[in-house]
């Protein structure tokens, strides 16, 4: 989480708000006594450092992350966020964002921006753990991923390289490895996918932070990630973000980091996201698309995915096992084995000899059970008539999973939703649109799961809706995870946005030759996924105390009331430092405040 100071009495009274009934006294005094210490450390040592900000030729905001409030160049930013200070708060293990805007009073040509490590009392974190990008504005086909005649500019792309995707008279135009610059907003009329040979489509971001240009009254946004290295010690780190061109010093940040002694526990949900890529043999080198990969761009993308949370995409058919053993080795490698696998071919289940030859082959790679899919989004009669084939891969020892809608929701009438027609028989519902605790519950009541996607679907630039729609919201409803589609999904050229007259490219992360470029609402999801782990966390230090005769009342009168608030008017950042003041709390070390904090 990433904060703003405020006056000492406001901190305190929001780190007292909620605390279970122990000694507020003693905590007060003790909290007082720390803060008073930690304000002067703090005047100290910017005391003791130049005093090179604001600089005469720009201006410094640190300003929300998670948010769907978009900061375009020409944006006015509201004063209350001018700092050069950026206060971040996680637990060893855990990606944390933020986010800071430059705003040129004159031209500033090559800033650079670059972070030291973090240095506390118990250790070090280093520079390479903070990772700072660009945050990069593009035109796109509209706001939902539906919407293609709504051309706006909008943030989205988190970029190394500033350069490699340049706007010019509303268009977009993206830089090859060969330094030319192709047209990638040209209006078309497509309606399938491209897959685009490497040759044909060579983009590639650089490797390190590259200097960037700010024309004079325009903004520039950084992105800022800091991974906090598993192991490290609770505690304060204090480190700094210079910015500066080839000739001088033009200001810096600093950077405070608090450590908390908290070891989050994977989160109650499980996560997944339809993964259409495959590997293909007349394909070795891969393409620039969501389809065919090569070995190392697939590499690339889950170890992006098990970064965000995603532990259990899908996994589509290949051509021959060899291929498949490829990709199940590389998922296992990168930390997601011993799971389920949720399996998807062409047109619904596979024939029985084939079901059974897929459960033999994958239980060789350690995965205990195999989901197979369904027609997707089969409704009435279409739905009802794969009955036959999916008992037959429950008799080979298969389980059943599909995605389609609840009855009474606007795309099938009550009562001819999958629970009323094939509940008994699916295993898993992967139920579109904004999830219900009501639905949730028949699936519940046969022993069955429901899994949450399309609210929105992804490909929208809403890092807040992402956070919101597919963290709290889902444990609020009772849902046991999320699989959106797609992380990658590409609508002719997934570099385009404007070539398919039906849809935008539903994209997380965008391909390149060897990896990928991550996106804003990416980083929103993977925020989601951090509000279940803290979630996760303390309900299982309740249920610890409670077995040790502790009194857990407030806390769970307090997650009571979590559960039937409107999240979509909760302040996120607010109820997570909640769950880590009740954690800390039961781990009987409260040694952080719970500061007032902005919207990450």
């Amino acid at each position: 989480m990433v904060f703003t100071r405020k006056a000492a009495g406001l901190r305190l009274g929001r780190m007292m708000a909620g605390l279970p009934p122990v000694n507020k006294g003693i905590v007060l005094l003790l909290a007082a006594l720390l803060l008073v210490a930690g304000l002067s450390a703090h005047i100290e040592k910017r005391e003791n450092q130049p005093s090179d900000f604001p600089h005469p030729r720009m201006t410094i905001y640190v300003v929300p992350t998670i948010t769907d409030e978009k900061i375009l160049p020409t944006s006015s930013i509201p004063d209350k966020y001018i700092s050069d200070e950026i206060f971040i708060r996680a637990c060893p293990g855990e990606y944390e964002p933020a986010s800071f805007v430059v705003r040129a009073l004159d031209d500033v040509s090559s800033l650079e921006a670059k972070a030291t490590e973090l240095i506390g009392e118990s250790g070090s974190i280093p520079s390479s753990n903070i990772d700072i990008r660009v945050v990069k504005c593009w035109y796109q086909a509209g706001v939902e991923v539906w919407d293609i005649t709504h051309k706006l500019l909008t943030p989205e792309l988190l970029l190394k390289d500033d350069s490699l995707v340049k706007v010019e008279g509303e268009k977009n135009y993206l830089k090859l490895t060969t330094g030319e610059y192709i047209w990638i907003s040209e209006v078309k009329s497509g309606t399938g996918q491209e897959i685009i040979p490497i040759e044909d489509l060579p983009v590639k971001d650089s490797s390190t932070l590259q200097a960037v240009n700010i024309p004079q009254g325009t903004n520039k946004q950084f992105w800022v990630t800091l991974k906090v290295p598993d192991g490290s010690p609770a505690g304060i780190y204090d480190g700094r973000i210079e910015l500066r061109t080839s000739t001088e010093s033009l200001g810096e940040l600093q950077v405070e980091l608090e450590v908390l002694p908290i070891e989050l526990s994977e989160p109650c949900l499980t996560y997944s996201l339809y993964y259409q890529a495959r590997l293909h043999p007349d394909w070795p080198d891969g393409s620039i698309s969501s389809a065919i990969k090569s070995e190392g761009q697939m590499r690339a993308e889950l170890e992006d995915m098990f970064n965000h949370g995603v532990t259990n995409p899908t996994v589509y058919d290949n051509p021959n096992e060899t291929l498949s053993g490829k990709i199940l080795t590389m998922r296992n490698e990168a930390g997601m084995g011993g799971q389920p696998l949720y399996y998807l071919s062409c047109d619904g289940c596979p024939p029985i000899d084939e079901v059974e030859q897929i459960i033999a082959f994958a239980q060789t790679y350690g995965i205990p059970e195999i989901y197979f899919y369904g027609i997707d989004e089969a409704t009435g009669d279409v739905l009802e008539s794969q009955r036959p084939a999916w008992e037959a891969v429950h008799e080979a020892g298969g389980k059943i999973f599909a995605s389609g809608y609840r009855g009474g929701s606007s795309h099938v009438p009550q009562g001819q939703g999958n629970f009323e027609l094939m509940g008994d028989i699916q295993d898993l519902l992967i139920c579109a649109g904004e999830p219900s605790a009501e639905e949730a519950a028949k699936w519940h009541s046969v022993g069955h799961k429901i899994f949450c996607y399309a609210n929105p679907q992804v490909g929208e630039e809403k890092p807040e809706t992402y956070r919101r729609n597919y963290g709290l919201l889902l444990w609020q409803a009772d849902y046991d995870g999320a699989m959106d589609f797609a992380y990658q999904f590409s609508y002719c050229n997934i570099w385009n946005d404007f070539d398919n007259k039906n849809y935008r490219d539903h994209v997380f992360a965008y391909p390149t030759v060897d990896g990928v470029i991550d996106t804003i609402q990416w980083e929103g999801w993977r925020e989601g996924v951090d509000d279940v782990k803290y979630l996760t966390t303390l309900l299982e230090l309740i249920e610890e105390a409670k077995t040790e005769g502790k009194d857990t009342s407030d806390a769970e009168n307090w997650l009571a009331d979590l559960k039937s608030a409107d999240l979509m008017t909760k302040d996120l950042n607010a109820v997570r430092s909640q769950m880590i003041s009740y954690i800390l709390y039961f781990l009987e070390k409260k040694t952080s405040f719970n500061y007032e904090s902005a919207s990450t």
